[in-house]
C-alpha cells in the first residue's frame, strides 16, 4: 500500500494544529473501521512543554466527540518508522520540528548530520502501511532574524525536510489564523479515488 502525504505549515498559534486534527478526523470518519492515529513528537521537558501538552490533549478530545472518532494516541519522539500503525491507519504526525529537534539532541536520536535523512526513511515506512500521514510542521523560515550556528542549522535541516516533504506531499497547505491557504490549482484535500470496475 502506498499512503497519501499533506504537509501543513504555519506559524506559532496559527491555528494549524486544529485546522489539521478535524481535515484528519473528517477523512477517517468516512472509512468504516479506520483509526485515527495521533503520533506525538513532543517530550514533556518542564512545565511549560507539560501544559502544551495537556493543551493539545484536551483539544483531541474535543475534536475527537465532534468527529465521533478518537484519536489513538502514540508518543514517538524519535524513530518515527518504528510506531505501531496499522494497514489503513490514517495518521497525524504532531509535529515535524519537535521531531527534528529530537533526533538532533535526544539520546535516542540519530544526530544532526543523520536527522534529516532518518525522519524521510520514517516517513517512507509510515506510508507504505498507512492510508493518509498528515505531518504538521512550524513556520520559523521568514521572522528575518539571524541567530547562532546550532540554531541556523536546525532551520536549514528543517528546510531540507519541508522540500523534500513538500515534493513528495499530494498538496501543501500552510495555516494563517485557522485559516488552509492552498497552492494555485489545489482545493480541500481530495477524497481516496476508489478504482473502477474496469481495472
Amino acid at each position: 500500500m502506498s499512503g497519501r502525504l499533506i504537509l501543513t505549515y504555519g506559524g506559532s498559534g496559527s491555528g494549524k494544529s486544529a485546522w489539521a486534527e478535524q481535515a484528519l478526523l473528517s477523512q477517517a470518519a468516512r472509512t468504516p473501521g479506520s483509526r485515527a492515529v495521533y503520533l506525538a513528537a513532543m517530550e514533556s521537558s518542564g512545565p511549560e512543554a507539560a501544559a502544551r501538552i495537556q493543551r493539545h490533549r484536551a483539544m483531541r478530545a474535543r475534536h475527537g466527540a465532534e468527529a465521533g472518532l478518537n484519536f489513538v494516541t502514540m508518543e514517538r519522539p524519535t524513530g518515527i518508522g518504528g510506531a505501531p500503525v496499522r494497514p489503513g491507519d490514517f495518521v497525524l504526525l504532531e509535529d515535524l520540528g519537535n521531531l527534528l529537534a529530537n533526533e538532533i539532541w535526544s539520546p535516542t536520536g540519530s544526530g544532526p548530520e543523520n536527522a534529516p535523512a532518518h525522519i524521510l526513511k520514517g516517513v517512507n515506512t509510515l506510508l507504505e502501511r498507512v492510508e493518509l500521514l498528515l505531518i504538521v510542521s512550524i513556520d520559523i523560515f521568514s521572522d528575518g532574524n539571524r541567530y547562532d550556528e546550532s540554531t541556523m542549522a536546525y532551520i536549514r535541516r528543517l528546510a531540507i525536510l519541508h522540500r523534500a516533504l513538500s515534493a513528495k506531499a499530494e498538496q501543501t497547505i500552510e495555516v494563517v489564523c485557522g485559516i488552509p491557504l492552498y497552492r494555485p490549482g489545489e482545493s480541500a484535500p481530495p477524497k481516496r479515488q476508489e478504482p473502477s470496475a474496469a481495472t
